[in-house]
């Protein structure tokens, strides 16, 4: 778990270094908190979710603008971690509300598969009981969330996440994640 953080926040310094030089910023910070593993309880206890939301650069305009981000969701019971890279698209529905949706690719820490030669039939059966089999280190994250704007810099919002290989980055296991949260977020412009 020490070595996922390290790990996320050299991925996170990188990024926002990167991002400073190539002509777009850091534009917002999020923290939050989400229900883990909600389709199959297997993985059940909170994950802290943290974001970092970059400007949009000037090449995405042609698909509407989307906001690049780095996200980091840590498994407080030593579950499943996830680090995310991708893109997001905001609409404003009022002066307050805005709606957002997101696609991107993930990278976890989780378990992939159950081997009953290997870990014995005992270990395999705690193993596939007590965590989710995602049969891939990469997954597609979707997700879906609503922001109230408390003004203009905080907001408080409410989240939905998807991660799941689809049969496209691998084949075989393929039980998924879905968190669903809050989140504070703080704009810095």
């Amino acid at each position: 778990m020490l070595r996922f953080a390290a790990a996320l926040a050299a991925v996170s310094l990188t990024g926002a270094a990167s991002a400073q030089s190539s002509g777009f910023g850091l534009e917002e910070v999020r923290l939050g908190v989400a229900a883990h593993d909600l389709t199959d309880h297997t993985e059940d206890g909170p994950q802290i979710v943290g974001d970092l939301v970059f400007s949009s650069p000037d090449f995405l305009e042609r698909v509407w603008s989307p906001r690049p981000f780095l996200s980091a969701n840590i498994s407080t019971q030593s579950y499943t971690n996830l680090v995310t890279a991708g893109l997001a698209w905001e609409y404003g529905v009022t002066d307050r509300l805005s709606l957002e949706a997101s696609f991107g690719l993930s990278y976890n820490d989780g378990v992939l598969e159950v081997y009953p030669d290997r870990d014995g039939p005992v270990e395999a059966q705690r193993i596939k009981d007590t965590r989710a089999l995602l049969g891939s280190d990469w997954l597609f994250r979707t997700g879906f969330a609503a922001d109230y704007a408390l003004n203009e810099q905080w907001s408080l919002g409410v989240f939905y996440e998807h991660h799941s290989h689809g049969q496209i980055l691998a084949s075989g296991r393929n039980q998924g994640l879905d968190e669903l949260g809050l989140r504070m977020s703080y704009r810095l412009r």
